[in-house]
């Protein structure tokens, strides 16, 4: 199945980093520029991301092995989903921008399981679809625990300054050793004002859209 020109755009990022609010700006901007997308999110509504979110919001235990092979299972389920899945929006000619892949996994499970295990547990992913473009949105992990205790009533299970400390610095490691070129891996310092962030990832976006590698078709792996 051959795609047209569209992008699929990763967001990764601590907690409070501005993902929502950058991915918001994006979209209304690729739109404007007459280029449908789909705006997505890991874990995902589907009933594998469900269950991940009742293990994050306390009312699920489990292993956190189990945990980290629940989201590689919804990651393969988010892209093959018939109707909205990454692959069949994108093969729609769709753009698709999605709130954290394959590198959170390799973030935030990296302390309870052999990270090679974790990387070969989303392999499968990696291979069926890298992003286009991987956007990691940098951000003191005291700013980002700030942040996230003045809008929310209640932390999950991830959010406290131990652990974003170490998610920050796993995800750098990820990125170094399990990145590569065709994901244009892009660092972002989300301490700076939201429209300077939003200016230096649209030049980002169309250095990528207008580069001749983008070019290039991605086919469906059975």
């Amino acid at each position: 199945m051959e795609e047209s020109k569209s992008l699929f755009i990763v967001f990764e990022g601590l907690d409070g980093s501005g993902k929502s609010t950058q991915i918001d700006l994006l979209q209304a901007r690729l739109e404007a520029h007459g280029m449908p997308c789909l705006v997505t999110a890991e874990p995902t509504e589907l009933p594998t991301g469900r269950i991940i979110r009742d293990v994050i919001e306390h009312r699920l235990e489990a292993h956190p092995q189990a945990v980290a092979a629940m989201f590689a299972a919804d990651r393969i389920q988010h892209l093959h989903e018939p109707e909205t899945g990454i692959l069949a929006e994108l093969s729609k000619g769709n753009s698709v921008i999605s709130s954290r892949y394959y590198f959170s996994s390799l973030a935030y499970q990296a302390d309870c399981a052999d990270i090679d295990w974790i990387a070969s547990l989303n392999q499968r992913a990696k291979d069926l679809r890298p992003a286009d473009i991987t956007f990691f949105l940098d951000l003191d992990p005291e700013v980002s625990l700030a942040r996230i205790t003045t809008t929310r009533e209640q932390v999950d299970l991830f959010e406290n300054l131990e652990k974003l400390t170490v998610v920050r610095a796993a995800f750098k490691r990820a990125f170094k050793y399990w990145g590569d070129k065709r994901e244009h891996i892009h660092v972002i310092d989300a301490s700076k004002e939201v429209g300077e962030i939003a200016e230096e990832i649209w030049a980002i976006v169309k250095e990528v859209t207008s580069s001749q590698e983008h070019t290039r078709r991605y086919k469906e792996k059975e």
